[in-house]
Order: C-alpha cells, then structure tokens, then sequence
C-alpha cells in the first residue's frame, strides 16, 4: 500500500470535523510506532483537556496520534513534550473504531492536526498537573512505604530480604484503584512468611536451571582441569533475589542474580501466590 494510501486509512477513522482543544499532556510522549517502510505513528497521552468552543473541563487520560516519515524522527514533526499545556486543533476517533477489548483511554484518541500555541497559561489544567506531581503513597505496617510511579503503571518500593535489599513493584490501574491495594495484599504473603518463599524460588530455580549453569561453566572454563560441578544446593545458595513485582491476583516474577553462573543474566521465577511455580529462566 502507497504511502497516500495509509494516511488515507489512518484519517479515516477519524471525523472531518476540526475542533480545537486545551490539552494537558503526560509522560508518555516521543514514542512512534512504524506503521510501513519510512512512515510512523507517533503518539502522545494526556491527563485532561478544556474544550476551546465551550470551556469545558474534561478530565481522564487520551492520547493523540499523527503520521510521519523518516525524516522526521526525533521531534516527530510537532515535537510534543511531557507535562506541558498545548492549544491544538485535532479530530476526533469516529465511534466504529472503539473496540471492545481496548483499554479505557483508547477510547478517548483524537488525531492531532496542528499547534496553535504551546505553554498555554490554564487554571484548570494547571491545578491537574500540580495533583498529578505530588507524591502517591501506599504505606502498610509491615511491608514499608511504596510511591506510585505512573509513567510505567506501578508503586515501588524497598524491603530487606533476609539481608538483601529488594526493590518491589506493586501493579496497578490508576481508573481501578483498588489494584495496587490488592497487589499489596498478595505480596504481604510472601513478606510474612518470607522464608518459606526465598527458600521455594531458590530450590524451584536450582532444579530447572542447575543443568544449565553447569553446561554454561563447562563453555566458560579455559583450564585444561575439568571444573567442579555446580550442585543444585550450591546454585540455590548462590543466587540472590534484586526485585519482585506482583499484581493484584497474585500473579508475581521474582528476579534473582546469578553470581556469574551464567555470566551475569538475571534468573526469573515466575506464577501466582495460589498457583504453582510456573517457570524460570534466565534473561539479559
């Protein structure tokens, strides 16, 4: 398909009509899908917009997109940043081209058509981003203190595991907040009874990969003495847990560091608190 042809399907799905809105943009801007050879789409989110004709306020995330060629990476064309205010004329995605199983925001996608004025000075959208900035926390008695980080959809945090310092992601939906909560549940029953759950990641991960670290020592030595097998207690001793994210059902991967076993790729165990261990592998 010609490149006339896929900005013709691309402006399509949106309506004739111009309007022109106040837009308040997130952190996620700059990226850029490719859509063919020499042409993308780049997109920017945003937290909430005013209607220019009305005033009105509308407040929840959307996103814009647009089309662009090669020559234009870097600033894509209109060079949009993150938590800035923009007098923009865009379209609006035509009804038929909400799915079912596309997440809420999507819904709410407008093609940008041009900038009319950046750093716009507005009340409203101002009062969103200075809420928007301050610090979201989650605090639980045992577990410890976790910020909300909304660009990448989780609240992180630190505990001490047996010694090692663990950095915890919770994940979470910001239109379900109950989701972090929930995810901060299931972790604290593997906090609780820590123990037990180091003790299951380590054997669960030497039993899948013990064979493995040792075909890796086998290609790393250099010595004409054959080198000493790694056990399956031995690779259990040796590794030791960095991270663990976890989501509201439970679902969980453990992230533990190989000390070179094989070469410094990072052991993932993953499954769910109710469930059974899944798998591990290596990755990095």
């Amino acid at each position: 398909m010609s490149f006339a042809k896929k900005i013709k399907a691309f402006e399509d799905q949106f309506n004739d009509e111009v309007k022109e809105i106040i837009v308040l943009t997130s952190e996620s801007t700059g990226g850029a899908g490719q859509v063919c050879k020499g042409l993308w789409q780049p997109s920017a989110e945003f937290l909430a917009y005013v209607d220019v004709a009305d005033g009105k306020l509308y407040e929840g995330k959307g996103r814009l997109k647009w089309l662009a060629e090669d020559k234009d990476s870097g600033k894509w064309i209109f060079n949009i940043e993150s938590k800035k205010i923009y007098h923009i004329k865009c379209r609006v995605l035509k009804d038929n081209k909400i799915y079912k199983n596309n997440m809420k925001y999507l819904e709410n996608t407008y093609m940008l058509v041009d900038i009319v004025e950046r750093d716009v000075s507005n009340t409203a959208l101002e009062k969103i981003l200075e809420d928007y900035n301050k610090d979201v926390i989650l605090e639980d008695n045992d577990c410890g203190m976790f910020i909300l980080e909304r660009q990448f959809n989780w609240f992180s945090g630190t505990v001490d595991w047996m010694g090692d310092e663990c950095s915890v992601l919770l994940e979470c939906d910001e239109e379900d907040g109950d989701t972090a909560i929930k995810a901060l549940a299931e972790f604290k029953k593997i906090f609780t009874n820590i123990d037990k759950w180091d003790s299951k990641f380590r054997k669960f991960a030497a039993k899948n990969l013990t064979e493995l670290a040792n075909d890796w020592l086998e290609e790393s030595d250099e010595d004409d003495e054959e080198p000493d097998e790694i056990t399956e207690e031995e690779f259990a001793d040796r590794i030791s847990i960095s991270e663990l994210t976890i989501g509201s059902e439970g679902d969980y991967e453990a992230f533990y560091n190989d000390d070179d076993m094989f070469w410094g790729h990072i052991i993932i165990i993953d499954g769910n608190i109710d469930g059974e261990m899944e798998s591990s592998y290596i990755a990095g």
